[in-house]
């Protein structure tokens, strides 16, 4: 065997790994949506019929559904020689926090999600390849998993270890400030600074109507509602400038279709001595290959994504998922803030920049 067929042994066995990897994802994004990990936590083991009947879904589906589960060793099964209707299939406890705990670390469900909603806008993107347009990846599947992917460590962890380690802001945060969220999204950013700082108010604006929807249920049930606001409005109406101590914005700055006058604009929200800070991909520094795990996740998410829904709107910077430190720094200074500095906040997905006017 020549190395060339080693090679391209190697790349079909890849593939083939990929395929199947990708068929998990679809059918965990089946058993969240239909709830059936949340019913096999709660009442398994359970058989297809039982299944069937406390999640509301057909009963063949149900049998196919936990068979396959339990092939590709998600589910177990007490004993996969009784016959079909006898079998009874449970959720692992280590497998049931990644799939039904919104708030754990260890999280997965979310990603499946976002990655199904990919999956819904492909034959668009190869027409948007062809024509340099841009495409949305729209609708519930979308919002909420991007809500999600960030929740765990925005209501675990933003305010009461990230914040407190920027001194000066998290003193004033404590007597009392005023924060605007950014491109709010589903709200999980200015939930966590009230709830962290009770004196604290904060005000979200995002331009997508379900995202602020959804922003003010979680409020509302985070018990933060009479201190947190939301609104589908422009952050950048001039009647905000002047009012805020501090503006975040999460995860959002490379998906902007003109992040240099969005930026300048956050920097007019801001009082005297207000602060932006910011959180992106942490992406390497520079280009490289071969590229470990977390950046071919983030050049994925940046091919179907958001590079493709950063340019609906032009004229576009075209940035893309990969914003490179040197990226943000440059639309920082062309936007008019003086410094730029990187926080020292580990996280292993995100990097955490101060830009002060």
């Amino acid at each position: 065997m020549t190395s060339t067929d080693h090679v391209r042994d190697a790349f079909v066995e890849r593939l083939f790994a990929s395929a199947l990897g990708t068929m998990d994802v679809f059918t965990v994004y089946l058993g969240d949506r239909l709830g059936l990990y949340r019913m096999l936590a709660q009442h398994g083991p359970l058989t297809a019929g039982e299944l069937a009947e406390r999640a509301g879904v057909y009963a063949r589906y149900a049998r196919e559904w936990l068979e396959q589960q339990a092939a590709t060793a998600i589910l177990e099964v007490d004993d996969a020689a009784k016959p079909e209707q006898e079998r009874r299939f449970s959720l692992p406890a280590g497998h049931a926090e990644a799939l039904i705990d919104p708030e754990s670390r260890y999280a997965m469900a979310a990603l499946c999600r976002s990655l199904a909603a990919l999956g819904g806008v492909l034959p668009k993107l190869v027409d948007a390849y062809r024509t340099g347009e841009g495409v949305a990846v729209e609708g519930a599947d979308a919002v909420e998993a991007q809500g999600d992917f960030n929740r765990p460590w925005l209501v675990g962890s933003f305010a009461t270890d990230y914040l407190p380690l920027v001194s000066d802001v998290h003193e004033k945060l404590k007597a009392g400030a005023r924060v605007a969220d950014v491109a709010c999204g589903v709200g999980w950013a200015a939930v966590s600074i009230a709830r962290g700082y009770p004196a604290t108010t904060v005000d979200g604006f995002d331009l997508d109507e379900p995202a602020i929807a959804l922003a003010r249920a979680n409020a509302l049930d985070a018990g933060v509602a009479d201190r947190v606001t939301f609104q589908a409005r422009d952050a950048t109406d001039p009647s905000l400038f002047g009012q805020y101590d501090l503006a975040v914005i999460v995860e959002a700055l490379h998906d902007m279709s003109r992040p240099v006058d969005v930026l300048a604009s956050v920097r007019r929200l801001l009082a005297p001595g207000g602060t932006l800070i910011l959180a992106d991909e942490r992406v390497a520094d520079a280009f490289h290959t071969p590229a470990g795990a977390t950046e071919r996740l983030f050049y994925g998410y940046s091919v179907l994504d958001c590079l493709p829904g950063g340019m609906v709107s032009k004229p576009s910077a075209e940035t893309g998922t990969v914003m490179r430190r040197s990226t943000l720094e440059r639309y920082a200074s062309t936007a008019g803030f003086s410094a730029v500095s990187v926080l020292p906040i580990e996280h292993d997905l995100l990097r955490f920049y101060r830009l002060d006017p």
